[in-house]
């Protein structure tokens, strides 16, 4: 038997994070994962000479005293990570329908680029920046502060500042493992986990290859959904799994992956989310005969050659019913319709993209594509959903995922928890943490760390 006092499903930011944290703290750890490359969304994939990001494309706040550079600096990130700064004027340019509006970082900065463009709405402006403010101020761990229990949670803003990873975000898992594994932990590949059960007092793990692992605790850094489906069913109470079942999942997306010619296409400092109607809601979720109706654009920092770039990723937003009829089958192994459902659906979204730039197409050395397909199968998440679980903020207890459960010994963390995003997931790693250490010891040790 492989015995340890905490087991971790899933090597995802938040799973890392965990690990970290408790092999910080003497407890022996060890990490499952079932693809043969650990990282969940923070995977990057090479395709010739170029490296793409799977999730995370972008970071905020790290700059000295903020949110997320202050909690990374206790897991040594801060410290570690080669980052880009983007561009300050404008981090996200923002087109609907031929008009352009820039975001800047910093929220004064934020507030009189737009009040460039909106003169008469300089007010207004302010008012919205001050109910940001607000609004971080009602989230005290977002602020480095202790809170109560029911009221943890945490709020994103790029705004204050936005950063590119210079080598991907694979050094965030690197980084992490490393330490995990300097501490005496594990981080275990290629071992899907097919069955949690009791063992006197205990858990007991199998994966799909018969493999036993024991341990006190256990935290599911995977999506709600799949855990309850790998747990014993007397361990589960109906009503819970019936909850957790009846949750509705966020949309997942379509990307096109682009290697480039040399000196054919500009590296951009930005992000470029571009809607084909002055209605930005209206592209999110389209189906077939109105897609794509919107689509986000990067240029990847380590891709940069002086002025220019040798790979661009495109994404939009996909509905998995869209490829609901290949669900069941594998990568490589879906047959000549998926193939044709790629390239027709490529093909629209390039279209959409020649709009803003006639040049791509003669730009493009090769291609790779993906569907909600691809993403399901990289991060495990059902539904290839990007966020996760869809929160509803008129009735947030309703899709609320507490740390702890009525399962003794068995945690959540990752995006379903808190919220998505760097900072939202490792506020949710602390979250976790806090049900073994105490939030105020842990939070004490995370806000004195050099």
């Amino acid at each position: 038997m492989n015995r340890y006092d905490v087991i971790i499903i899933g090597s995802g930011l938040g799973s890392l994070l965990c690990g970290y944290i408790l092999s910080k703290e003497g407890f022996s750890v060890c990490i499952l994962e079932k693809h043969s490359v650990p990282g969940g969304c923070l995977q990057s994939f090479r395709r010739g000479e170029n490296s793409f990001d799977t999730g995370i494309h972008y970071i905020g706040s790290m700059l000295p005293g903020q949110t997320l550079h202050s909690y990374w600096k206790y897991f040594g990130l801060s410290q570690s990570l080669e980052l880009e700064q983007m561009n300050k004027d404008c981090f996200d340019l923002i087109s609907l329908d031929g008009s352009e509006f820039k975001l800047a970082q910093g929220f004064d900065h934020f507030t009189e680029t737009l009040a460039g463009q909106f003169p008469a709405s300089r007010e207004f402006l302010g008012q919205y920046v001050s109910a940001l403010k607000e609004t971080v101020s009602a989230f005290p761990l977002y602020n480095f502060q202790l809170t109560d229990k029911h009221t943890k949670t945490a709020w994103m803003g790029t705004i204050n500042s936005a950063w590119r990873l210079s080598h991907g975000s694979t050094q965030i898992t690197d980084h992490l493992i490393e330490y995990i594994s300097a501490a005496g932990g594990r981080v275990v590949t290629g071992r899907e986990v097919k069955k949690i059960s009791s063992l006197k007092n205990k858990f007991q793990v199998e994966t799909a290859g018969h493999e036993m692992f024991v341990a006190g605790r256990i935290i599911a850094g995977i999506h709600p959904r799949s855990a309850i489906g790998i747990l014993e069913p007397s361990l589960l109470k109906r009503s819970f799994q019936s909850r957790i079942l009846s949750m509705e999942n966020t949309v997942s997306s379509f990307g096109l992956y682009l290697g480039l010619k040399p000196g054919s296409f500009p590296y951009l400092d930005y992000n470029l989310y571009y809607h084909a109607t002055r209605d930005a809601w209206a592209g999110q979720e389209c189906k077939t005969e109105q897609w794509p109706g919107m689509y986000f654009m990067y240029t990847p920092s380590g891709s940069r050659h002086g002025e220019f770039t040798s790979a661009l990723c495109i994404l939009s937003t996909m509905c998995f019913e869209e490829v609901k009829r290949w669900e069941g089958t594998s990568t490589g192994k879906r047959g000549p319709d998926y193939k044709k459902f790629k390239s027709g659906y490529a093909e629209k979204l390039l279209k959409l993209v020649e709009r803003k730039f006639p040049e791509i197409r003669s730009s493009i050395n090769d291609m790779e594509i993906s569907t909600p397909l691809t993403w399901r199968d990289y991060t495990g998440t059902p539904e290839g959903s990007m966020y996760g679980i869809r929160k509803e903020s008129g009735n947030y207890i309703k899709t609320m995922i507490l740390p702890h459960t009525k399962i003794p010994g068995f945690y959540f963390t990752g995006q379903n928890l808190n919220m998505h995003g760097a900072p939202g997931v490792t506020i949710g790693a602390i979250m976790t943490c806090d049900e073994i250490l105490g939030l105020e010891y842990l939070f004490n040790k995370i806000r004195d760390a050099e």
